[in-house]
């Protein structure tokens, strides 16, 4: 009886080379900024939105491929976690805020490839208010909201007062009031909706 043993090869240049292209295409459709560095944090790729952000941070930084303080930070804070707990998966979260007070959530994590026999660090940039943007443009569409309820919606939802809303529209403060009492009616039979068919 004879018994072949297949042997894993190391990816070869040209496919280490469509793996670089392939991964880079998957970081170009994260709406969030992906940054996947080194533990000596050297960048290995990066998407657009992340350099942009990137670009912000370090402002003052005559080195441009250096991954901004306020990231190193969050990294750094992985990196001793992995002494402290080294059989654990930890995500480390903190909060930053840009130049253009753009509010920052930082997700850093371990990040493996085939390729490397080193884990990499994900570092994941999420901007709040685009975040917010985005849940709240769901929830227009979800709620069934006009035109006037979703512009009172999405100043609401970036936590305008009723006062700030009514001035920004142009509207007055009781207008606002009826829009956003109609918008909690529409929530609650979308809610009503959901518990019905889940009982189902």
């Amino acid at each position: 009886m004879t018994t072949s043993t297949k042997i894993q090869e190391r990816p070869n240049t040209q496919q280490r080379q469509l793996d670089e292209i392939f991964l880079q295409g998957v970081l170009e459709g994260f709406v969030d900024g992906i940054l996947v560095l080194t533990e000596k944090g050297e960048i290995i790729h990066t998407n657009n939105y992340a350099r942009q952000l990137c670009h912000r941070l370090a402002k003052n930084n005559s080195q441009p491929n250096l991954v901004p303080l306020d990231i190193w930070q969050a990294c750094q804070s992985l990196i001793d976690s992995k002494k402290a707990y080294p059989d654990r998966f930890v995500i480390m979260e903190s909060m930053i805020t840009d130049s253009q007070s753009t509010t920052l959530r930082i997700r850093t994590r371990w990040f493996h490839l085939e390729a490397s026999e080193c884990p990499y660090i994900l570092v994941m940039l999420e901007d709040q208010r685009q975040s917010t943007q985005s849940l709240a443009s769901l929830e227009i569409y979800k709620y069934g909201l006009t035109r006037r309820e979703a512009d009172v919606w999405l100043l609401r939802r970036a936590n305008y007062s009723y006062k700030q809303i009514a001035a920004q529209l142009f509207i007055s403060l009781n207008t606002v009031k009826k829009h956003m009492r109609n918008i909690i009616a529409k929530q609650e039979m979308a809610l009503h909706t959901e518990e019905f068919f889940a009982v189902r």
